[in-house]
């Protein structure tokens, strides 16, 4: 488990590097120097415009050059999702971190099934409409529109300027948010994210899978208090909820080394958040170097488009 936190630690770290980085890249586009280079990483806050991408990617075979470092780490994200369970969320999304630090310090309780149940029609329904009008009803035509259009190229100042100056309703639902976590255990990433729901379709045919052996269980409940998810670890056979987030809190401290393991083969959960750390940077340090990284939006352009950022819209 210490792992983990260490990994989440060092995603964050690069988050906030990479915003610093970002505003830097702004101001010197913004004075006219052109020689500073976008950092790409901050595209993973894109993920509508990658998702976007990655439809057009397979139907056409053609590479987002917008935003090549967003499509990069989406393929990553889902990868990283397949081979370990929505990993994503367990130790590489910095806002999953920040929930989770939020849960700890609050009341950490579970909230009622049935109520959560009704709550996380919100996730659901998010994710549903954004996925059933990008993956399914829109057309690649109009996918390539968007891709191209100027709205898109400072789509990312866009989305700092979002959380920079964030309007009166965004900040009471940040505010509601924050507080529900307080008191519930995981409720932001268990009721309301929807790129949770987008991950759980790869996670949901993960040849990873936790199963519990009911026989050597002895009823300890270590793996259900250690669920961020609040997930009933210590009541399942094997582990299918979609809402796992893949964190293997639940095999750290498993009361012996038969009542939890992973099918197939019994790994340690340490050698886990290795195996996931090392997945997601050896892939993130691949795309950099075979080119799948570095937007073609010449900084001049992107200056102008910058420039006429309030005025654009989708």
């Amino acid at each position: 488990m210490r792992n983990r936190r260490f990994i989440q630690a060092f995603f964050l770290i690069c988050s906030v590097y990479l915003g610093f980085a970002f505003v830097k890249f702004l101001k010197a586009v913004q004075a006219g120097d052109f020689s500073v280079v976008k950092p790409g990483g901050v595209e993973a806050f894109l993920p509508i415009s990658a998702i976007m991408a990655l439809k057009r990617l397979i139907f056409t075979g053609n590479w987002d050059w917008i935003h090549p470092a967003g499509l990069s780490l989406l393929l990553i994200f889902i990868l990283v999702s397949f081979l370990f369970r929505r990993s994503f969320c367990g130790y590489i999304c910095p806002v999953g971190f920040f929930s989770e630090v939020v849960s700890l310090i609050g009341r950490n309780k579970g909230m009622n099934r049935y109520a959560g149940y009704a709550v996380s029609v919100i996730k659901y329904a998010g994710a549903g409409f954004f996925l059933y009008f990008i993956v399914i009803k829109m057309p690649v035509e109009a996918i390539t529109a968007f891709l191209n259009a100027p709205y898109n190229f400072v789509a990312d100042a866009k989305m700092l300027d979002f959380f920079v100056s964030p309007g009166q309703g965004t900040i009471i639902f940040v505010i509601v948010a924050i507080g529900l976590t307080l008191v519930f255990k995981g409720f932001w990433c268990k009721y309301l994210c929807p790129y949770g729901v987008f991950l759980s379709i790869f996670s949901a045919v993960s040849p990873l899978v936790i199963k519990r052996d009911k026989d050597a269980c002895v009823n300890c409940m270590k793996c259900t208090k250690a669920c961020p998810m609040d997930i009933q670890v210590h009541k399942v056979n094997i582990m299918m909820n979609p809402d796992c987030i893949g964190c293997h809190d639940c095999l750290a401290v498993r009361h012996n080394e038969k009542c939890l393991q992973t099918c197939k083969k019994d790994i340690k959960a340490n050698h886990l958040s290795m195996a996931v750390f090392a997945v997601a940077v050896v892939l993130i340090i691949a795309a950099m170097a075979a080119g799948f990284w570095e937007s073609r939006v010449a900084a001049s352009d992107y200056a102008f488009w910058l420039s006429k950022l309030n005025q654009l819209s989708h």
